[in-house]
């Protein structure tokens, strides 16, 4: 995808979560049996630095899992992307150019400078609550989505 592989289990990972329960914690374990090529190890990383980033509340004890965080089902895409990977997202040169803007534009500017805006804006609208609620209503299966070979 536009973004790291960690990335993308968070994200696969938050939709999860999302699709619970409201008031249910959800264990890592749970994730992990349900995107199930994601060892559970690095699954519990990837939850605990969600929760570190306060998109997820942590939760010990019998019980405890994780939670997401106020306001996180409501946030779109791309601000979980930016907030996950930690950096602006969208904002670099197609071809990796320091500088790319259109006084200094890259041979690919002008082309791709609208399809961008227009991935951007739907990464924005997207949100967390809607991606989860097309997994509960059965409409999308995450573990089916998955990439084969």
């Amino acid at each position: 995808m536009l973004w790291s592989k960690t990335c993308d289990y968070a994200l696969q990972a938050l939709v999860y979560v999302a699709s619970q329960p409201e008031d249910v914690c959800v264990r890592s374990q749970d994730v992990a049996a349900y995107l199930y090529d994601v060892p559970s190890p690095y699954l519990l990383k990837i939850l605990k630095e969600l929760a570190g980033k306060g998109i997820l509340q942590s939760f010990k004890g019998r019980g405890g899992g994780f939670l997401l965080a106020p306001g996180i089902r409501e946030s779109g895409l791309l601000e979980m992307v930016k907030r996950i990977e930690g950096g602006p997202f969208g904002e670099g040169c197609v071809l990796g150019l320091a500088r790319c803007a259109d006084e200094t534009a890259c041979p690919a500017h002008h082309a791709w400078s609208p399809i961008k805006n227009k991935v951007l804006e739907l990464f924005s609208e997207q949100t967390i609550g809607h991606m989860a609620e097309a997994v509960r209503d059965g409409r999308y299966d995450l573990r089916l989505l998955r990439k084969v070979g």
